[in-house]
């Protein structure tokens, strides 16, 4: 048993290439689509995943003739690596590749991130925002999750100003969503505080035996000792050494905080598989000839 939802759209690029696409679990407009989805793929039967995966893709790929290009993304190499052996007869346009790290929890607590100047900066954070009495909570209720999304909006949009997902309000739905669903995933919210603000919110997923981080947001220290972000993260790897968990994901994205913790690197693709023919063709070797000039500059 499996299960996807896709929507066809379509699009016009470079005015000569008009497309008829198939996003699964995507809409294609960048506004509705801010909720970001990492690890994306059917919803599929553990017992036979690779089996069901398969027959799903054959039968849309059959059932929808008019389709020139489906869209998957963003998903981790090994489901894209299937996929694509799926689609061996297609065209495939890498859109975008990233890459995520997933940091091994030690069961003892002392888990060692990769930068020694990282592990330095924690420590000293830590110390200096003890001295403030600024305290750090974790909690997996409903109420302290709304409560945390509240205080990290506008600390995020201060921060990321137009990027932030928090001025879509699709976006600001889908995350008061979240709260009410009641499976085994837990949702997980985390402050640094003390008893008249928030510096610094985070929010994420515990599924089996993995913490997932989503989202975050933290003030900036006009003492640049102080990271409130850094000690965050090191809080709450913490928490989930004493859950008994055994990784810390930080989904994708490669930005120098998550390399300071791991060097343990996951591979992510958005990938369009184009159904071949004489557009999709003179497309890539457009592509191609474009890429080769820009090589040589």
């Amino acid at each position: 048993m499996g299960l996807g939802f896709f929507v066809k759209t379509q699009e016009t690029r470079n005015i000569l290439f008009r497309y008829t696409q198939l996003y699964l679990h995507k809409t294609g407009n960048d506004a509705l689509d801010k909720s970001w989805i990492e690890y994306n793929d059917f919803v599929l039967d553990a017992r036979a995943p690779k089996a069901i995966r398969a027959a799903m893709w054959s039968f849309v790929i059959s059932h929808f003739s008019d389709v020139d290009e489906f869209i998957l993304g963003v998903s981790e190499k090994s489901v894209c690596d299937e996929t694509n052996a799926i689609f061996k007869r297609f065209l495939v346009r890498d859109y975008l590749h990233s890459i995520g790290y997933k940091l091994p929890i030690s069961a003892d607590g002392d888990t060692k991130y990769k930068s020694a100047q990282t592990r330095s900066q924690i420590r000293r954070s830590n110390k200096l925002i003890e001295q403030m009495g600024i305290t750090f909570t974790v909690s997996n209720d409903t109420e302290a999750y709304l409560s945390a999304l509240a205080k990290l909006q506008p600390i995020h949009k201060n921060t990321w100003e137009k990027e932030s997902g928090f001025y879509t309000d699709t976006f600001v739905r889908h995350m008061t969503l979240l709260a009410k669903y009641s499976d085994s995933t837990q949702l997980i919210s985390a402050e640094l505080s003390d008893a008249e603000r928030t510096v610094a919110v985070l929010i994420g997923f515990v599924h089996k035996d993995t913490f997932y981080y989503y989202l975050s947001a933290n003030e900036k220290s006009t003492n640049n000792k102080i990271k409130y972000g850094l000690s965050l993260h090191h809080f709450v790897i913490q928490w989930c050494s004493q859950q008994g968990l055994k990784y810390y994901d930080f989904l994708a994205g490669d930005y120098r905080y998550k390399r300071s913790f791991t060097d343990n690197i996951l591979q992510f693709s958005y990938l369009f598989f184009q159904r071949p023919s004489l557009k999709t063709k003179l497309e890539h070797w457009l592509r191609g000839i474009k890429k080769r000039l820009s090589s040589k500059e």
